[in-house]
């Protein structure tokens, strides 16, 4: 049986504090380019109307870890430096600080129809939804 991945996902560019209306998603998918062992922190915020947001309170919103407020703070995996990643290879030019590619899940059961992550840390950001209620979406 084939899996409908594209049929049951919605993704959205987004940037730090954009409000998303989640109506229809249990989960949610945050990506994100981090720097090597960069402090990043998601808040979460939910709202019925999109106006008046509040914290979170669920303290499994992120279901890899339990938190408060909707506040998730670690630190980007580190990576092999760039001067290490430059001598392991033989570009000539001078190699940028790597960064890498983070995934956060986002539980979404729970919250109101309205739903934005303030994110600190971390670039070129994304939203993934998921879990569509209805499927297809």
């Amino acid at each position: 049986m084939k899996r409908e991945l594209f049929q049951n996902i919605t993704v959205i560019p987004y940037a730090s504090g954009d409000i998303v209306d989640r109506s229809g998603f249990l989960s949610a998918v945050i990506g994100a380019n981090a720097a090597s062992g960069a402090a990043v922190k998601i808040t979460v915020e939910h709202s019925d109307d999109g106006t008046a947001f509040e914290a979170v309170t669920d303290k499994r919103v992120f279901p890899e870890t339990e938190t408060e407020g909707g506040v998730y703070s670690f630190t980007a995996p580190v990576l092999p430096s760039a001067a290490a990643a430059a001598a392991a290879s033989d570009a000539p030019t001078t190699p940028a600080a790597p960064t890498g590619v983070i995934n956060v899940d986002v539980d979404l059961v729970g919250l109101k129809n309205f739903v934005k992550f303030t994110v600190t840390g971390a670039t070129s950001l994304a939203v993934v939804l998921g879990d569509g209620a209805v499927q297809p979406v």
